[in-house]
């Protein structure tokens, strides 16, 4: 018993075993600090203590010793960080005296000499104890305690996201819980707002700006509350040494902090504080994503602040996540945040129907510029949404490039539209054209991309593919969104021309430069790209036979919501997974799958792959009859590019593969003199054609032993 009403349970877990061991033996001598924010028991603990030495007949003093006093007398002093230096002083002397009990409570502050001495004096004689929030389990234990039965997890959940573990909300918070969760987050509010109503104003104004980002130090205080330096760093010592800021709290407590101050500040000088920060952060241009972001949610409008919101986005190409939060709060701040910005970050994150809205309202635009930026973005999506005729249409409605926008971006996204469609022309008169443009290093990439799609209707492969290859490395700004990516371009070139060394060698480097450096995951938000990424290097692993691996990379996506062309990738790749290990159920289950998404878009160029997959497997199943019409509508591309040996082959040998299936040499023939004629101009073809005769013949029993023996 360590008091009236008070059981050494009830006090905080870092304290039970000093004072029990004061307890046990109150008239030894101990010296002892216990430190801690506000609201973490500190005087709970002195006052056991105080109690446990007074039962034991030991007078006990609440401050430093006076002459008159009684000797021998106990020193407790609570709250020793409001104390003059004298008396600190005082106490740092009678510690050095070996029969002196002295237990000091105080706030840790970091930059108070005379503190810091006494804190040190105190340390080498014992281990301070640290006071500070509790942890769930002791949550858990103190709330079972009060309510008389175990606490749930959900209600510990609850309690720890509303108090943060600090024990003097934990307390109120506890009292409301039969009121349910609204009335629980209140009493936290309301015991936080009144423990923040004794602070004193300099206090409160540095809280109120070092809650609104981490990073703010004593500088940033100074030149916000137009304050000196030293007023200053003294000021966010005793912010840090409340507890109230500390970086272990949840971001989501933190913000209530600031909240309850604000409340307590007022509406007017909280907006007067802000403004000043705001303008000694870009006057020092030290305004940080993080800072400014909480600046706009207060609903600040600035035109310094709007600014900086969009400067900010445009550096943050490589988290279109984020860039969409920055440029949104940059228009509520008071910007007009160009439309093509925010459409490119937005399409990035995967919000294709938001991106698609703000693009269809910039193709009016008066600025050419603006108008080509639209298209490309709406193409982008197009095509992402496995409709490529609207991708097409929509660089056809825009014109030719040079008309004002001599946009190397817009041209490429030209070229690829018009090669997924299949309209050879419109994407052989992309690359006719002198560029006039800035020779940079983008517009070489997307010259590269366009130049090398157009070299693969007609030019040897390893010709077209050195051209494309070019691209990679030096592609447009990742904050910028284009049909598809050199990577994909290259790999899917790779995979039909039957090399899978350099489409696994592509993919996987483009896998790994979409994650952050140490991680497996991808870069924030830039899931337009970074889900076709890992499907295709998903489909280099399944065509080279491994088919966990493959499995392993498809299931990453799993529960994600996929846009049409990743989601046809997607089925293609489980329904290949299964044909190839012989599950036929798991076969059957996403080919159907398939179809559904295969109802909802065309086939195009670049969707060829998982065609044939799905064409062989309605073989085996019975079922061409329900893919006729899109293959029929894989061959119309094809022909309207001029039949392309390199992109023709593999559906033609899927052709062959399938009428092997339905053991129909007729299906087989067309497709196997399809791929006799490319033999002349691709490895893979002759390959494929001589393996297609073989199966002609055991269809038709005239096996040549000699030819198949090993």
């Amino acid at each position: 018993m360590t008091g009236p009403g008070v059981r050494l349970t009830d006090l905080p877990p870092a304290a039970r075993e000093v004072v029990g061991a004061v307890e046990r033996d109150p008239q030894a001598a101990t010296k002892l600090l216990v430190t801690g924010g506000i609201g973490t028991g500190k005087s709970t603990v002195l006052a056991a203590l105080r109690h446990s030495l007074r039962t034991a007949g030991r007078p006990v003093l609440s401050r430093p010793p006076r002459p008159g006093d009684s000797e021998g007398a106990a020193v407790l002093v609570d709250d020793a960080d409001l104390l003059d230096g004298d008396d600190i002083e005082q106490l740092s002397e009678l510690v050095a005296d070996p029969d002196a009990t002295v237990v000091i409570g105080a706030q840790p502050l970091a930059h108070h000499p005379a503190l810091r001495r006494l804190f040190l004096a105190l340390e080498r004689e014992n281990l301070p104890v640290a006071l500070g929030p509790l942890s769930p389990v002791d949550v858990g234990r103190t709330t079972a305690a009060a309510l008389g039965e175990p606490a749930a997890p959900e209600l510990v959940r609850m309690l720890v996201g509303a108090t943060a573990g600090l024990p003097f909300l934990l307390g109120p918070a506890i009292r409301a819980v039969d009121q349910g969760v609204p009335a629980v987050r209140q009493a936290a509010r309301f015991g936080l707002i009144e423990r923040l109503r004794r602070l004193d104003e300099p206090l409160l104004d540095t809280l109120l700006i070092s809650s609104l980002a981490g990073d703010l130090g004593p500088d940033d205080i100074a030149a916000g509350l137009a304050t000196t330096p030293d007023a200053a760093r003294a000021a966010v010592d005793r912010a840090r040494a409340s507890g109230l800021l500390d970086p272990s709290l949840p971001p989501g407590f933190v913000r209530e902090v600031h909240d309850a101050v604000a409340s307590i500040a007022g509406a007017a000088r909280h907006h007067d504080i802000e403004v000043s920060v705001l303008a000694s952060q870009v006057a020092s241009s030290t305004l940080t994503p993080e800072l400014a972001l909480r600046l706009a949610e207060h609903g600040l409008r600035d035109e310094r602040l709007a600014a900086a919101l969009t400067e900010l986005a445009g550096q943050d190409a490589a988290a279109p996540a984020r860039a969409v939060r920055l440029y949104r709060a940059a228009a509520r701040a008071g910007s007009s945040v160009p439309g093509a910005h925010l459409a490119d970050a937005l399409a990035l994150t995967g919000d294709c129907a938001t991106a698609a809205r703000l693009a269809d309202d910039m193709l009016s635009a008066p600025d050419a510029a603006d108008r080509a930026a639209a298209v490309r973005i709406a193409a982008s999506i197009a095509l992402h949404d496995g409709n490529s005729a609207q991708a097409r249409d929509l660089f056809a409605w825009l014109g030719p490039t040079a008309d004002g926008h001599d946009d190397a971006n817009v041209g490429a996204a030209a070229t690829i539209s018009a090669m997924a469609a299949g309209d050879g022309p419109a994407a052989r008169a992309g690359t006719r054209g002198i560029p006039t443009g800035p020779p940079t290093s983008v517009a070489r990439a997307a010259r590269a991309v366009s130049d090398g799609l157009v070299l693969t209707l007609d030019a040897p492969y390893p010709v077209a593919l050195t051209r494309l290859s070019q691209a990679i490395g030096t592609e447009a700004s990742p904050s910028l969104v284009t049909p598809d990516t050199p990577a994909a371009l290259v790999t899917l070139a790779a995979l039909h021309g039957g090399d899978p060394v350099r489409a696994r060698s592509v993919i996987g480097r483009a896998v790994r430069d979409g994650a952050p450096e140490g991680t497996g995951d991808e870069v924030a938000g830039a899931i337009f790209v970074t889900h076709r990424h890992r499907l295709l290097q998903g489909w280099t692993l399944m065509q080279d036979g491994h088919l966990q691996a493959a499995g392993a990379a498809v299931a990453a996506l799993s529960g994600r919501q996929l846009h049409r062309r990743d989601a046809l990738w997607a089925a293609a790749l489980h329904t290949a997974i299964a044909r190839r290990g012989g599950d036929t159920g798991a076969m059957q289950q996403h080919w159907y799958a398939a179809m559904e998404v295969l109802a909802e878009c065309a086939p195009d160029l670049f969707s060829l792959l998982p065609l044939g997959e799905l064409w062989m497997a309605a073989a085996r199943m019975r079922q061409v009859d329900r893919l006729r019409h899109a293959v029929d509508q894989a061959f119309e591309v094809l022909a309207g590019l001029g039949d392309p040996v390199l992109w023709s082959v593999p559906l033609h040998w899927a052709g062959v593969h399938a009428g092997i299936l339905a053991n129909s040499p007729t299906d087989v023939a067309p497709h196997g003199q399809a791929l006799t004629a490319a033999a002349a101009h691709s490895p893979l073809a002759k390959v494929l054609a001589t393996a297609g005769r073989t199966w002609l013949r055991v269809l038709a029993d005239a096996v040549d032993v000699d030819e198949v023996a090993p």
